[in-house]
């Protein structure tokens, strides 16, 4: 049996480019990943089966659970007979943009190749990452990045420590809600579109916060405007949404002010402090 940490993430840029004939966008996001965990349990079976479960009852049973797709393409791509009974205590809320549907379904590939000892080759775990979700692959690599594509292309980056104060407003948004709601004219082409890969500040990062998503999510919730405004008014550098929503993060400068920001902020929703995971 094993037990393994499952972050969440942050997107302190989103740019979307165009929409793909598959349906999905391309775009061009750098990603932290930060101290909010869920945690997976997993006890390996000899039957040829894959049980899913989790503490609060939100998961679905089919293979839209990324946590049980994961698990079955492991199963397929290695052809191992045996089982595995999946249980996860959830805490990165579904539909807030902080990634916890795609960081589940890696961090069980990755416990599960440990578990069923297997000897996979990295572009292998790729593969299978990419096909649990776009976005899947930057919890394969781990660390800050920009992400580009539909989320299959990785560049990586050097952040400075952030401090996070993460409001989750207790409504979920749909990805694909927000996306089919995006009304922005796309002019921009990919290498329009110049990165640093080196912050060297805090203000650095601020300096650079952008979120495409957050016009067509603040139709669909605009508690999201408010909770900016209060964590800009608790101290933070800068503040934006996350992702397609619906949380909203604002940057502090040390772990100090944003634990004084956060209790500040209880109305407004489930609140986190976080900070960058390296």
């Amino acid at each position: 049996m094993i037990t393994v940490s499952s972050p969440a993430k942050i997107n302190l840029f989103l740019k979307v480019i165009g929409r793909r004939a598959d349906g999905y966008h391309n775009i061009v996001s750098i990603v932290d990943l930060v101290s909010i965990y869920d945690r997976i349990t997993i006890k390996c079976l000899d039957e040829d089966t894959v049980i899913v479960n989790d503490d609060r009852g939100v998961l679905p049973k089919d293979r839209t659970n990324t946590i049980l797709k994961a698990a079955m393409l492991v199963k397929e791509r290695y052809k191992i007979k045996k089982g595995a009974d999946i249980f996860i205590e959830k805490h990165i809320p579904i539909g807030s943009g902080l990634g916890g549907p795609s960081s589940n379904g890696v961090t069980t590939i990755k416990a599960l190749v440990e578990e069923w000892v297997i000897n996979a080759q990295d572009h292998e775990l790729f593969e299978i990452a990419r096909m649990v979700g776009a976005d899947c692959p930057l919890f394969l690599y781990g660390r800050p990045c920009i992400m580009r594509g539909i989320g299959d292309i990785i560049t990586p980056i050097e952040l400075p420590g952030l401090y996070y104060v993460i409001v989750y407003p207790e409504r979920p948004l749909s990805t694909k809600d927000v996306y089919e709601s995006l009304k922005i004219v796309l002019t921009k082409k990919e290498n329009d579109i110049k990165l640093s890969v080196n912050f060297n500040s805090v203000h650095d990062v601020v300096n650079v916060l952008h979120n495409d998503l957050e016009k067509a999510a603040i139709a669909m919730l605009p508690d999201i405007i408010k909770i900016k405004e209060r964590l800009l008014q608790a101290g933070a550098l800068g503040s934006i949404m996350s992702g397609s929503g619906s949380s909203v993060f604002g940057i502090f400068d040390n772990s100090i002010k944003a634990e004084e920001a956060s209790t500040k902020l209880n109305d407004l929703g489930r609140v986190f402090t976080a900070k960058s995971i390296k």
